[in-house]
């Protein structure tokens, strides 16, 4: 199929449109249109891209638009796109990025980044080199969780060592306590995690994207937050937060203090938090990224729970 036969349509962000992907697929937060809709609250400009096919839609992508110096125009395409079919041919999908290369054009100033939720191997540099885009870094790793299979055989696959430390918390007196979005339940996590960031000396997602992503749901959007306080003698010793989006959801911040780490604490967070999200509907858990290099007891415990690590394609324009 010739780029010429994919035509691509701008709209409005629309919070809903997630149901049209692939729902046998994860959705990466960075592609639900909740999460454009939170970023522009810290001043970026999103919007929504469908990919046409023979009349019908095929694809949609979140886009994050930004300018340099008030002229270069950078594009970026995070994590997606979206199908919505696990049936498209490789040849429409390498039309889309062709279609998506023509339109932002370099010699235009206008460029664009993609980084495909995609594994790095071979094919994948094939494909994007098919559709005359060239690699410019490499892919960070994540780990995804199928919460599908029964309670028994997500506990099943747990890591032994993950395992026995979550039996050893289960027979703490620790209590577990589930808080949705009312932000008295979730901002002392945010707090918690302002002084880690500190103590640390590091940097991530900006803590107000959390209030912005929930200002920014709707009752058809598929997204909200999940909290988890661990307590011990009526204290909070270790919590985790979760991000809601559509059939997905992304294990955002995670703390524990020197008592929940002696009781094994975020391992029953983590625990009842997957239950939670499973409960609620949720198919697939996004651990963050993995980095076992300068933290690799954190990448340690994500993997402990089962999770397929993958590591991305990287970026290309």
């Amino acid at each position: 199929m010739a780029s010429s036969q994919i035509t691509l349509e701008t709209a409005l962000i629309n919070p809903a449109s997630w149901q049209d992907a692939d729902q046998n697929a994860p959705i990466p937060l960075q592609q639900h249109p909740v999460y454009g809709l939170a970023l522009e609250a810290f001043g970026a400009q999103a919007s929504q891209l469908h990919f046409i096919s023979g009349g019908e839609t095929c694809g949609g992508a979140l886009l994050i638009h930004r300018k340099i110096l008030g002229i270069l125009r950078v594009t970026t395409l995070f994590r997606g796109p979206l199908w919505h079919s696990a049936e498209l041919p490789l040849t429409t999908k390498i039309s889309c990025y062709n279609t998506l290369r023509d339109t932002y054009s370099p010699w235009r100033w206008n460029f664009l980044i993609s980084l495909p939720e995609a594994n790095d191997d071979p094919s994948t540099l094939t494909h994007f080199k098919a559709a005359g885009m060239k690699r410019i870094m490499t892919g960070f790793s994540t780990a995804w969780l199928d919460l599908q299979p029964k309670e028994t055989l997500l506990r099943s696959q747990l890591k032994g060592k993950w395992r026995n430390q979550l039996v050893k918390a289960e027979k703490s007196a620790l209590s577990i306590s589930i808080g949705g979005k009312k932000s008295h339940q979730y901002d002392w996590l945010l707090d918690k995690e302002s002084s880690q960031r500190s103590a640390r000396k590091y940097q991530a997602t900006p803590l107000g994207l959390v209030p912005a992503f929930v200002a920014a749901s709707t009752p058809k959007s598929g997204t909200s937050v999940l909290s988890v306080a661990a307590i011990h003698d009526r204290r909070k010793v270790a919590g985790a937060l979760f991000l809601l989006h559509g059939n997905s959801a992304t294990y955002h911040i995670g703390w524990a203090g020197d008592e929940g780490r002696s009781l094994n604490a975020q391992n029953r967070v983590v625990w009842e938090g997957l239950l939670a999200l499973k409960a609620k509907g949720i198919k697939f858990l996004d651990l963050g990224g993995l980095n076992t290099a300068d933290l690799a007891g954190i990448a340690r415990f994500k993997l402990g729970t089962g999770a397929s690590p993958i590591t991305l394609a990287g970026a290309y324009i």
